[in-house]
Order: structure tokens, then sequence, then C-alpha cells
């Protein structure tokens, strides 16, 4: 098991625990797009999701409209992040 922090649209973290074999193409600084995820192990304090046994993340190249809706400042982000 691993931990995956993503980062959605408004700029919020949020957490997530993931199978090694089954999401092991996953690297730090991709664009995903996560399918099937739910909230039923949220809480307040502390952002984070789950997955159901049908998930998926599928890993979006650079160029496509999606991935470029997506951009935002990630060394301002992570530097944010990590202070916190």
């Amino acid at each position: 098991m691993s931990e995956m922090r993503v980062i959605d649209d408004s700029g919020e973290i949020w957490h997530c625990q993931l199978h090694n074999i089954k999401f092991r193409f996953l690297k730090e600084g991709l664009y995903v797009r996560i399918r099937g995820a739910t909230l039923q192990y949220h809480e307040k304090s502390y952002r984070t999701f789950g997955l159901r046994n049908y998930s998926n993340i599928i890993n979006l190249p650079y160029p496509c409209k999606l991935a470029q809706d997506m951009m935002f400042d990630e060394p301002s982000e992570k530097a944010a992040f990590e202070t916190q």
C-alpha cells in the first residue's frame, strides 16, 4: 500500500491509500483522472478519499485538453503543503 496525494481543481490536497500492484504506473507530477472514488472515509480535518474495487486512474498526457485545464503552479503548491 502507498499513499497518493492529489491536488484538485480548487487547489485542495487530498490523500488516498492505493495498491502498488494495481497502480504501479503512477509517478509524481502526473495528471490523472480518477473514476470510482468514494468519500466514505472522508474526515473534515484531513482530506481523504477511498477507492472502490472497480476504481480506475487514467494517466493524462500533457497536450490533451483535460490536462491543460488542470495546470497550476506546482512548486508553490508543494511548498505551501509542506509548510503546513
